[in-house]
C-alpha cells in the first residue's frame, strides 16, 4: 500500500512539474476591442516565450502597424470575417513580421499570421512609405504584410487587398517561410514580392487585378518553391524575376497580363544578377498583351519550361535575348 501511495505521490509531483514547466507559448490573449492598438497591446502582453493572439469576427481599425517582433507568436483571426483595415491617411503597413528598423539587427523565428483579411484602404492613403519618401530613413513600405528577416515563419489563409505598396513582401534575410492559401488583389504594386528570401514555399496562391505584377522577385531570391499558383489580369506582367536563382514553379496558370506572362531579366547592366536556373512545370500562359515568356538578357541562362501551353499571347510564346536561354520540354505554342 505504501508503495502504491508513493507512486501516486511521485506521479502527482511529476505532473505538477510538467505543468509548471510548460512553455509559455501556450499563453493566449483574446482581443474583442476593434482596434489594432488593442491587438498590439495583446501582443506586448505575451511572455517572452511567445503565445497566441486570437481575434474575433469584425473590422479592426488600424492607426499604426501591428508589429510582431518577437519569436513564437501567432496572430489568428476567424477567416474573412476578421478584417484589419488601415484608417484613412495613416500611410503605414498593416502587419510587420520582424523588426521595423532599416536593416533588422536580429532574426525573428516561428511567427505566424493566419485566418484573416487585410484592407490597405489605398484609395485613402497618399504615399508608398511610412513617415516620408522611401529611403533608409523611411524604410517601411506600406504593404499589407511585410516579412523582414523572419525564419520559419508562416502566413496561412490570408487575403490582402488595397495596399498602397505590395500585398505581401518578404525581405532582408527570410528563410524557410511557408505561405499557404494566400489571395491578393487591387494593390498599388505587386500581389506578392520577394527579396533576399531562400528555401521557402508558397502554395495555393491567387493573385489578380494588381496594378503591377502578380509576383515580383529580386535581390537573391533563391531556391524557393511555388505550387498551385493562379495569376490573372495584373496590370504589368504575371511574374517578374531578376537576381533569382534555382526557384521552381509547379502548376502555374497566368492569364490576361497587360504586358508579358513571365519576364526574366538582370539588374541594370550587371550580368551576375540574371534570373537563372528557374524551372516551370505544368504551366498555362494565355492572352498576354505581350509575349508569353521573355528571357530579356543573355545572363538569364539554364531556365526550363516543362509541359507548358502558350495560348493566344499577342507577341508569341517565348522570346529570348539569345537562343537556348529557356530549355523547352513538351511545350505547345498556339
Amino acid at each position: 500500500m505504501s508503495f502504491i501511495h508513493s507512486m501516486r505521490q511521485s506521479l502527482i509531483l511529476f505532473l505538477l512539474i510538467l505543468v509548471n514547466s510548460a512553455p509559455a507559448a501556450f499563453a493566449a490573449q483574446m482581443v474583442t476591442e476593434k482596434t489594432c492598438t488593442a491587438i498590439q497591446n495583446a501582443i506586448n502582453k505575451l511572455p517572452s516565450a511567445g503565445g497566441e493572439v486570437l481575434l474575433t469576427s469584425g473590422t479592426y481599425t488600424c492607426t499604426h502597424p501591428i508589429v510582431l517582433d518577437k519569436s513564437h507568436v501567432t496572430l489568428r483571426g476567424r477567416g474573412t470575417a476578421t478584417v484589419l483595415r488601415l484608417a484613412d491617411g495613416i500611410n503605414a503597413p498593416v502587419i510587420v513580421m520582424g523588426q521595423t528598423e532599416n536593416v533588422p539587427s536580429r532574426s525573428i523565428h516561428f511567427v505566424s499570421v493566419s485566418d484573416l483579411m487585410i484592407d490597405g484602404n489605398r484609395a485613402n492613403q497618399s504615399s508608398e512609405c511610412m513617415g516620408g519618401p522611401c529611403s533608409d530613413q523611411f524604410p517601411l513600405r506600406n504593404n499589407g504584410i511585410s516579412i523582414r528577416r523572419c525564419i520559419d515563419c508562416s502566413v496561412q489563409s490570408v487575403v490582402v487587398f488595397g495596399a498602397m505598396s505590395g500585398g505581401l513582401v518578404t525581405e532582408l534575410g527570410c528563410r524557410r517561410l511557408r505561405i499557404r492559401d494566400y489571395t491578393s488583389y487591387d494593390n498599388e504594386f505587386d500581389g506578392l514580392a520577394g527579396y533576399e528570401t531562400e528555401d521557402s514555399s508558397f502554395s495555393g496562391i491567387y493573385l489578380y487585378n494588381n496594378q503591377a505584377a502578380g509576383i515580383s522577385t529580386d535581390i537573391k531570391f533563391n531556391n524557393n518553391k511555388f505550387f498551385d499558383v493562379t495569376i490573372t489580369n495584373n496590370k504589368t506582367v504575371g511574374i517578374f524575376m531578376r537576381d533569382s536563382l534555382d526557384n521552381s514553379f509547379t502548376n502555374l496558370h497566368i492569364s490576361d497580363s497587360v504586358q508579358h506572362g513571365i519576364f526574366l531579366a538582370q539588374v541594370n547592366h550587371d550580368p551576375t544578377t540574371g534570373a537563372t536556373g528557374n524551372t516551370f512545370t505544368g504551366v498555362v500562359i494565355s492572352r498576354s498583351g505581350g509575349a508569353g515568356m521573355i528571357a530579356n538578357d543573355a545572363s538569364c541562362v539554364n531556365n526550363m519550361m516543362v509541359g507548358a501551353q502558350f495560348i493566344n499571347n499577342r507577341h508569341g510564346c517565348i522570346s529570348e535575348a539569345s537562343s537556348g536561354l529557356v530549355e523547352n520540354v513538351g511545350t505547345i505554342c498556339r
